[in-house]
């Protein structure tokens, strides 16, 4: 039991600094970072179309369907390699022109309260006008908006770290403390 523990401990240790190194790497370098994942993400896309291409190829029946999706796979992950960032801020522009639409959408409802003369009711131009301006951000500045959440993840990651090994350290204490012997004796053998 105390071996198994020992062993736990390990894991989560090393898994915990590998989270903390990963943690910094992403708060430090955000744009290298995204680039990095974008580009391992393209290569395995490339490698899938390849592979695609060729098993299609290959087979006695050759199935153009098969090359074709394999090349547009190849395509793209070359595409995706040669621009990772432009790849990295279609993410924020989808989520920006989203966030713009249901912010005109709120604006036509803002105008529905303010006919009814309601309590507050310059509360819903505000959160539309808010919406708008969100989404406007994330069109604007998609990239910094990737490498702001890249960021805040590499601040979770690295608390995620330092939460494990205080953990980890704190089952070494308590069982440093608890157990003396994990071998169970009997009463009969006393």
């Amino acid at each position: 039991m105390k071996e198994k523990i020992k062993d736990l401990r390990l894991n989560v240790t090393f898994s915990a600094v590998i989270s903390i190194i990963i943690g910094v790497l992403l708060l430090v370098f955000p744009d290298e970072s995204l680039v990095t994942i974008s580009r391992v993400i393209a290569t395995i896309i490339i490698i899938a179309g390849v592979s695609i291409v060729v098993s299609q190829l290959v087979e006695f029946n050759k199935n153009l369907l098969g090359v074709t999706v394999g090349a547009i796979l190849l395509i793209i992950g070359i595409w995706i390699y040669r621009a990772p960032g432009a790849v990295v801020s279609i993410i924020p522009i989808a989520i920006g022109v989203i966030l713009v639409v249901h912010g005109i959408q709120d604006l036509g409802m803002a105008f529905e309260v303010a006919r009814t003369k309601a309590d507050r009711r310059w509360l819903p131009f505000l959160l539309a006008a808010l919406n708008i301006l969100l989404g406007i951000i994330c069109i604007c500045r998609a990239f910094n908006v990737v490498e702001f959440a890249v960021r805040l993840i590499g601040v979770m990651l690295i608390f995620d770290g330092l939460a494990d090994i205080g953990i980890v350290h704190k089952v070494r204490k308590a069982t440093k403390v608890n157990v003396i012997d994990s071998e169970i004796i009997s009463e009969e053998d006393i």
